[in-house]
Order: C-alpha cells, then structure tokens, then sequence
C-alpha cells in the first residue's frame, strides 16, 4: 500500500502535465480507399499471434524487477500484471480480489484460517462523503466481511500459500500443509467458490459472522448438501464430497470428517429455493477460454468454460452488459430468479451453461480517420474552413518542433507529443491536401518516431524478464521507481503505448501518400511489441501475457499494475482506454493486419456498452444508484468502489475532462451525443468551460463540438485563440478540422 500511496501522489504530475486538454486520435480521409477486409469465419484465428519473436534487438532485456515473483506452483509463460487476481500476486497476498458477486482472499487470522469468501448486496453499500447528498460522491461495498471461510481443521497450526496456473481469465491457489492441501480455481462469475481437497484432510468452514443453523439436505451428484444460516440472516448452501458436518466452535465453524474431495459454497439469494445450485453441484470452472468473430460491423464473442466434475454445464454470473448483448441462445440458459448484486455494477443474473455467447455493434466502416457524428459520419469541410485551417496549420506546423518537444523521460508524454504532430501531419495531407504542408511535417514526424524506434529516447524501454514486458527505463538507476507515471509497475501501458501506437498509424498512412512508404517497413516491428505488451491476443505468444490491460469480463481496462490495493483494480480515463484500441485497429488497417482491426473493433463494441453502463451515465441509467449517476461520470471506478474524483485533483474539469481526452474520431461513438448534451447542460460545463483559464479549456470546447459544432468552431477560429487553452497533447490545427468536420463551418 506505501508503494501505491507514493504512486498516486505522482499521478497528479501525470495529469496536470495534461494540464486540460486531450491529446488527438485518428482520422481517415475520402482520398483514402476503405480497405476490403473478409469477415472472420467461425475458424478465422481472431487471436492468433501478432508474433512470437523476442522484442527487437535495440530492447535490451532485465532480469531485475522491484516487486519479486511470488511464490508460484505449475507456472507457465507470461504473468499477468493488472489482473482481477493482481492483490494474490503482491506484497502481503491478502488483500481481497473480485471475482463477482464474490470476493475472496487469503485469511490466516487466528482461528479463520484458508481462503475467507463475502458477498455483499446493495443494501450494505456505504455512500459518501455525504450519504444524503444526491449525487454523493462516492459509494462501496464493505470488505472484509467475512461470511465463510473454506479451509481445513488442520490448517489452525498454519499453512503455506502458493498462486499457479496463472493465465488471463483464472488462476489457482493452494494452502497447504505436510501431507496435504486445498486447491481452488477462481474464474470471474464462477457460481461456486470450491476447494478440492486431497492428502485426508478434514474440510472445515469458518465464519466471523456466526452460523445460526445448519440443516442437511440430502444428497445431489453425488454430494451431500448443507444450508447454512448466518447470524446476519444470509443463507449459504454447501456441497461436500463428505458428510458429517457439524457446528463447532460456539457456532464459528462447521467442520466434515477427513478424506479426499469436493466442497462448494454459494450464496443463496433471498427470493431464491435452495434448489437453484443442485443441477450444478460437483461441476466447477477451471478456466475460460475466449472466441470471438468479426463481421462487418457486428461482432460476436463467446466466453467457454472448461469443467471439471460431473457435467460440462456450470452455473456462472454474468454482469449487466453481459446479459444486455446476450446471444438469444442464451435465453434457455438463464436460471429464473436467481440474482444477486456485484460491487458496483448492479445486479448479476446466473447461467447453466458451458459457454456464453454475446453480440455488440462496432464501429462502423465510414468511421475511420475523418471526425465521426453519430448517425451520419463525417460532415465534409467546406472551402472556407480549409482557408482558415490551413493558416493556422501553416503557423503551428512551423513553429511547433515535434522532434525537440517529444525528447522527454515520459513514454506518457512523448507519445501524446508524437500524437499532437501526427494529427497535425493528417490534417495537412488529407483535409488540406497540401503536399508541401505535409511532406514538411512527415519529415519531422519520422525524425522523431526514429529516436524512440531505436530506442534512444531518454529512458529506454527494456524487456522485464520478471513479468514478461515491455517497461520504462525511467528512475530504475536512482532507484526512483514511480518514474513515468509508474510505467515500470505496469500502470497505464495502454495509455503511454496507445499514443505511440494511434500516432504511428497515422503517419504510415501519409508516408503512403506523400513519402516513400518506407514507415511502416520502419516501425512495424517496434510498434507491435507495443501492441503485444498491451493487447497481445495469444497465449502463444511467449513473450507477453494475454490481453495485458484489456478486461474482457468488466469490459474495459485496467490500469492498476503490480500494487495491492483495497479496493481492487482501477481506471480513471474511459476515453485514453478506448484511445488505445483505436489506434490498435488503425495499424491494423494501416498495415493490412486484419485481425488486429477486427481485434480492436471488438473490444471498442464491447467498451461502447460496458463504458455506458458503468462510467458514463445517461438519465436512463438503470445499473447505478440513484444517488451517484447524477455525478454522469464515475471519476475513478474500482472493482469494489465508485468515487467521483481523481488521482490529481476535484476540480470539475479534471474529473469530466479526464473522460473526454482525448477527442478523436472515436469520441462520438463512445460518448453518444445524448449523454453529451446531458453532461454539458447537467454539469455546467458550459459556464466552467468560460471560467477556466488552462488546458482543459480548450478539451471541454472540443468536446461541445459533438452538440454544438458551430460554437466550438467559433472558439477555435477566433483570432483571440490563446494557446494555453490547448493541452499538451492537443493541436489548434486538429482542434479545427474536427469542428468543421462534425459540421461546424
């Protein structure tokens, strides 16, 4: 935790170096023919490798890390670094994760020894700071009750803790003692919490909220079932391999006799018969593998479950979004009232099933590089926007050095610096059309992107052997490891990488057009190890775990790295997360790399819903609370809390702004223009956009472009511009092609 407190006072340097405004995304223009891509068959290898050779040469490779391994059992390949499991990785290992509805951790307090399992319904969320504030400014569910805890008797004397078998969508852990141990597998939405026991130890639950009762109620697969009442009124029902349960302990614990086999907890919800679990008992997940398929612009993915036990069918938890985009093959599958609430993502509805089949809406084929309006595309640019776009980018291309400007100690920051420029370079190629405009720029852009391509920038990037990546040199030889923003614990890749990346698009595009169409030969290599280290779609793939940021479950990002925290994993930018995997599928387009297009249209659908549902919030929001959704956007989202603020300040501009940047293409997608036009006129942001006097200014005007192209367009061309309105990463130039894009001149 003392790592993760000193990391987030440096996060205020992060975002205040963005000091207001957005760095810019992709464009495509009509002089560049859509590319004709085949749809992905049922077969086609969506997640097949980008490659499985080391990272380029000029990326030397470390075998030291700050944070050291834990100790592993059956551990193969890649580790994943900002993972629901992550809190089982580092320091203390004790601290809960999130499988939802479920949390669960390693518990070795006196006489609550094994793996202590809670779940916790609305009713018990906290709301602050003011509960009766509408909107409040935050809520979460209480940790650390611990309703059960699965272990054994003989684990009383103590225990070793081991992690194994750690892959993207599960991992295990063992408790173990001389001659025997308990094994369990944790997948998001698993039914059952299940211990498989071995060496003829007796099984033994333990709760710190009391057992009131415990009533047997026969036997089903082979299992002899248990309901257990808890002193707070909650129902449990157990599943054993073994019988002869009994209360102990002056109702602290049941414990069964000895002997090899299966135990199994669930909650049972309040409306629910105790007979919802029986046709699962004695089936459990091991893992869960992901299928998807592109098609056009609809996307279908599927989550797969490997069983164990006496059926290939399960009972699993789905969120929400999950539910919203159901295959209608699903609909057999559900199990009728049986709910229960997540965290902070409302109610979860449970599946028999053995996989999970959902559809979502992609991006369309218009949207490209050119701005994007919802419903109708790009609006074109009329010849007397270009005149003045083209006089303001004739004065900022020439004036602005990308090349000195993107020379900094940040990957954060160079690639918002190489993102300003190439947007600027798109704007002359291919709204302009001004082939001595952009030939100047692409010259400039390629003499930048060089430095970090041979990786001589200030603070290489090296190859962690420890965790398998790709980290910021930064502060590693004066030990000040929160160098870049924490890059070297793997906070934020997809951010810092996601700039480089979209930028590196961009300028292939042009070099296409107006260059000798060497760029992409140039840095293809360098720019997919980016692409591996946070968005690599295959476990065959050695060098990088699968999907590193990407959580396809939560169906957005991750942003914590390697850092125990309370509260789980965390995100704090909707939009620098969707930034990533756009310029993901740009490349992919750019360089005729089909399934990396289709692999980021996927996950921008996916993101489209999950990011409506649980950050950005329209009226019509039914999935949060009341009380909260008024705030219209989380702030930081947790997996176990919500809190309407940032990691580098409360100012109203930071915690909108930091959803909005940057304003790209994609923006109008993602942000839809109805929850735009409630934000602006909810929040004010009008009248705060006029009273602040920074970066952020010119980030809210862009914004306002999506309802008011017009007006945006006005701020931006009038002679009176400031350039301190502008962030770091945001460009006049880019600023007034998507105004007069989205139909503002």
């Amino acid at each position: 935790m003392g790592f993760l407190n000193k990391l987030k006072g440096k996060l205020e340097q992060r975002k205040s170096d963005q000091n207001g405004a957005p760095p810019q995304q992709p464009l495509q223009a009509p002089q560049v023919p859509a590319r004709d891509y085949q749809a992905s068959s049922a077969a086609s290898p969506l997640f097949s490798p980008i490659s499985v050779n080391p990272p380029p040469s000029q990326i030397q490779p470390s075998n030291s890390h700050p944070v050291p391994l834990p100790s592993f059992y059956k551990q193969d390949g890649p580790i994943e670094t900002n993972n629901f499991y992550g809190n089982l990785l580092v320091e203390k290992q004790n601290l809960p994760i999130w499988t939802h509805p479920y949390s669960v951790w390693k518990c070795d307090d006196d006489q609550f020894r094994g793996l202590a399992v809670s779940h916790t319904t609305a009713k018990q969320r906290v709301f602050g700071d003011d509960p009766n504030a509408n909107p409040c400014k935050y809520f979460f569910s209480p940790v650390g009750i611990c309703s059960l805890v699965l272990g054994a008797s003989e684990f009383q004397n103590g225990f070793s803790f081991r992690v194994g078998e750690c892959k993207r969508f599960s991992c295990g852990a063992r408790f173990e003692i001389n001659g025997g141990a308990m094994s369990t597998k944790l997948v998001q939405g698993m039914g059952f919490v299940t211990g498989v026991y071995e060496g003829r130890i007796s099984p033994r639950l333990g709760s710190k909220v009391g057992i009131q009762g415990l009533e047997q109620k026969g036997t089903f697969n082979g299992l002899h079932k248990y309901v257990l009442t808890l002193f707070d009124g909650s129902k449990w029902v157990l599943y054993s391999s073994s019988d002869g349960w009994r209360l102990e302990n002056q109702n602290s614990a049941v414990a069964g006799t000895s002997g090899n086999g299966l135990v199994q907890i669930a909650r049972l919800p309040d409306q629910c018969n105790d007979s919802v679990y029986d046709s699962a008992a004695g089936t459990y997940v091991v893992d869960m593998n992901l299928s998807g398929n592109v098609d056009g612009d609809k996307g279908t993915y599927a989550f797969n479950y490997s069983t164990a036990g006496n059926s290939s069918k399960v009972i699993q938890w789905f969120l929400p979004h999950h539910y919203a985009s159901a295959d209608s093959s699903m609909d057999s599958q559900k199990i009728g009232g049986l709910e229960l609430d997540s965290t902070c993502k409302g109610v979860m509805k449970a599946y028999l099933t053995s996989s999970f089949t959902m559809r979502e809406q992609l991006p369309p084929s218009s949207l490209q590089f050119d701005p994007y309006k919802e419903g109708s595309g790009s609006q074109g640019y009329s010849s007397d926007a270009k005149n003045r776009i083209k006089e303001v980018a004739t004065q900022e291309i020439s004036s602005f050095d990308v090349v000195a400007v993107s020379n900094t100690d940040s990957m954060y920051t160079s690639g918002k610096i190489l993102d300003k420029g190439a947007f600027m370079l798109y704007v002359a190629a291919f709204v302009l059309q001004d082939e001595n405009l952009a030939k100047q720029q692409l010259a400039k852009m390629k003499q930048a992107f060089e430095r970090f391509i041979s990786n001589k920038q200030q603070a290489p990037l090296i190859y962690n052997n420890t965790w398998k990546g790709l980290v910021s040199s930064a502060g590693l030889n004066d030990g000040n490891f929160y160098c870049d923003f924490g890059n070297c614990f793997y906070n934020d890749h997809h951010f810092h990488y996601g700039y480089h990346i979209h930028a590196a698009a961009l300028v292939v595009l042009v070099d296409q057009k107006y260059g000798d169409g060497t760029f992409l030969n140039t840095s293809k290599e360098w720019i997919e190890t980016l692409i591996r280290d946070v968005c690599n779609p295959s476990d065959k793939d050695p060098y990088f775990p699968v999907f590193r940021s990407f959580d396809f479950f939560n169906g957005h990002s991750f942003a914590n790295g390697l850092f125990a925290h309370g509260d789980g994993k965390d995100e704090e930018s909707s939009s620098e997360d969707y930034h990533c995997y756009y310029g993901v599928k740009l490349w992919g387009m750019v360089s005729g790399n089909k399934e990396l297009d289709e692999i980021g249209s996927l996950i921008l659908g996916i993101e489209r819903r999950a990011m409506n549902t649980y950050m950005l919030y329209r009226s019509d929001n039914t999935t949060i609370p009341a009380n909260f959704k008024a705030n219209k956007v989380s702030g930081i989202l947790f997996e176990n809390k919500i809190d309407h603020a940032t990691y580098f300040g409360m100012n109203r501009e930071f915690i909108h702004g930091i959803h909005m940047i940057p304003i790209t293409p994609i923006s109008n997608f993602m942000r839809n223009t109805q929850f735009v036009k409630e934000e602006w006129q909810e929040m004010h942001l009008g009248d705060l956009s006029n009273q602040i006097d920074s970066g952020w200014k010119g980030l809210l005007k862009l914004n306002s472009a999506i309802i008011d192209p017009q007006g945006a367009w006005q701020f931006f061309s009038d002679n009176n511009f400031q350039d301190q309105w502008l962030d770091n990463g945001m460009s006049r130039t880019w600023s007034l092609a998507y105004c007069s894009g989205m139909g503002g001149h």
